[in-house]
């Protein structure tokens, strides 16, 4: 008799333990958001229209980008950087190397619990224009 209570308490601390721990890891995770958008000259501003909410509270929780194609070359850099809906940085910049994988940079408090949008600007002030494109993530966990 005891120790069917005790495999009972056990089972349903289990089941309650899985059933809280599931939807919270489900929330937010590291996607690979797919973007493409033109990066123009003279340092003016490219950016994905389409913008991403940051659910987050956490300045700890990192924004992501990978830079798969260039339109400046292979293995050249372009610099990218979150920003809000009035257009105000909301993270360092960040120049990503063509063809190397995915960079990691924390925000600032701003970006936390609001929408954010990837921007980029050519990290040489030239006359070029040029298309990137990749994946990005607005939170990665």
């Amino acid at each position: 008799m005891k120790k069917a209570k005790k495999f009972i308490k056990l089972s349903l601390i289990a089941i309650i333990a899985l059933g809280v721990s599931i939807p919270l890891s489900s929330l937010a995770s590291n996607d690979d958001i797919g973007y493409k958008f033109t990066i123009y000259s003279y340092h003016k501003n490219g950016k994905e229209k389409i913008g991403r909410y940051r659910q987050t509270k956490s300045v700890d929780n990192p924004w992501k980008v990978r830079l798969d194609s260039s339109g400046e070359g292979k293995g050249t850099i372009t610099r990218f950087w979150i920003e809000n809906a009035s257009a105000r940085n909301v993270s360092m910049s960040r120049d990503v190397k063509q063809g190397v994988g995915a960079y990691y940079t924390n925000p600032y408090a701003q970006a936390n619990q609001t929408d954010v949008w990837l921007t980029g600007e050519n990290n040489n002030y030239n006359g070029k224009s040029y298309t990137v494109s990749g994946v990005w993530d607005e939170e990665t966990w």
